[in-house]
């Protein structure tokens, strides 16, 4: 049976990526593993504030309400520390087949770690991993477009 794993964090949510999981979870009928990794307390943080945390929490935990109800085989699992040794550990100890992760997109500081944490994890993990690009907005596109 196919197992596939999201890895997610409050700075990086993955809704895209999960999303993916899931419909590919429900045509081959495979086992959805959701990790999502916060913050160690005392921590620099580095992403989101406390409070959108727990609310990309709150929306993780609604999505796998929803899978379960609809049939699909899916696990969630929180975790504290490092996003990308936890999704590493998380993907040898399960003996993950699939990663379905977000590849970074746009320009800057920001993309250029998200981009540098991706590659870390593929030089961890010994298992297929699929990038997905999360759609835009339409709204989103020409307010960018705009900005420059």
């Amino acid at each position: 049976m196919e197992r596939i794993l999201v890895g997610m964090t409050s700075r990086h949510g993955a809704f895209a990526a999960l999303t993916r999981a899931l419909s590919l979870a429900r045509r081959i009928e495979a086992r959805v593993h959701v990790l999502f990794v916060t913050e160690r307390p005392g921590e620099t943080v580095r992403g989101a504030p406390p409070l959108a945390e727990a609310d990309d929490r709150r929306r993780v935990r609604l999505l796998v309400q929803r899978a379960r109800e609809e049939g699909v085989g899916i696990e969630y699992f929180v975790t504290e520390g490092d996003f990308e040794e936890e999704v590493i550990r998380f993907a040898r100890d399960r003996k993950i087949t699939l990663l379905v992760s977000e590849s970074a997109e746009g320009e800057g500081r920001a993309s250029e770690r998200e981009a540098q944490s991706l590659r870390r994890i593929l030089h961890g993990v010994s298992c297929r991993v699929e990038l997905v690009t999360p759609r835009r907005e339409p709204n989103e596109t020409q307010a960018k477009g705009e900005a420059t």
